[in-house]
């Protein structure tokens, strides 16, 4: 019967330690290091409009009929927001958009910087 009891204990001992074990965080700072973020030539076509079409032009939102206010399915659309100040408020500022998870600081520092080039369409 005390063979039984310690067992059990050991088993339940074991699960929590396993547990605590495997509940972590990924950092991407500790899981990839410094990484070389490059704002020397940014270009819509190149950098931005991946970013974009990866985290606001998603099914859904930011997309005809989608629920996200303006389509940035092109550049036109994009261009809209910019020029009236709310895709700066709202991405860089604020950081609400996107509303389900963050850009990198490296995804950041690329907008800003096509920000302060004008957001050009190149």
């Amino acid at each position: 019967m005390m063979v039984h009891k310690t067992i059990k204990r050991l088993v339940f001992v074991s699960f929590i330690l396993t547990g605590i074990q495997a509940c972590y965080f990924d950092n991407e700072l500790e899981l990839y290091g410094e990484t070389e973020c490059d704002t020397t030539s940014v270009t819509f076509s190149d950098d931005v409009e991946f970013i974009i079409s990866a985290n606001c032009a998603t099914s859904g939102c930011h997309v005809s009929g989608g629920t996200g206010n303006g389509n940035f399915e092109t550049y036109a659309g994009i261009n809209q927001k910019v020029q009236n100040g709310s895709f700066e408020q709202r991405v860089i500022v604020e950081q609400s958009m996107p509303p389900d998870g963050f850009l990198s600081e490296c995804d950041i520092q690329v907008l800003q910087q096509w920000l302060n080039d004008g957001a050009p369409n190149n």
